[in-house]
């Protein structure tokens, strides 16, 4: 599913994919941020064998956007200051580039990302 928006002058359509990819650039950026996970595989695309699960899922209908994210955080950090520092920047930068409004952020923690010994010397 894509975004589409018909103007008099022509139509601008947004794939679900690019929405995905700002969302995921917008992620990196934040401090305390490890790596993406994928999410677990459900019982629907077991069933269905559809595509592999993503890391970043979008959903677009009209002028709404909602986007769930599935991440792994820093060693410590605190989870809940990480996840709405990730919600933030999500929903900016999507707004930012789309100018569409993004109604929903979901941020699911699959794990921490512990540092090596060797990194803590650093």
């Amino acid at each position: 599913m894509s975004y589409n928006d018909n103007r008099e002058s022509g139509g601008v359509v947004i794939s679900n994919d690019v929405i995905a990819s700002i969302a995921a650039n917008a992620v990196k950026d934040v401090d305390g941020f490890g790596s993406f996970s994928s999410r677990t595989a459900d019982l629907l695309t077991q069933t269905h064998f559809s595509e592999a699960p993503h890391a970043v899922k979008v959903w677009s209908l009209d002028n709404d956007i909602k986007v769930q994210l599935f991440i792994n955080i820093k060693s410590g950090f605190n989870i809940q200051s990480v996840c709405t520092a990730v919600q933030q920047s999500v929903k900016n930068a999507v707004q930012s580039m789309t100018g569409k409004v993004v109604s929903k952020v979901n941020v699911c923690v699959q794990g921490v990302d512990y540092c090596e010994p060797n990194e803590l010397k650093n």
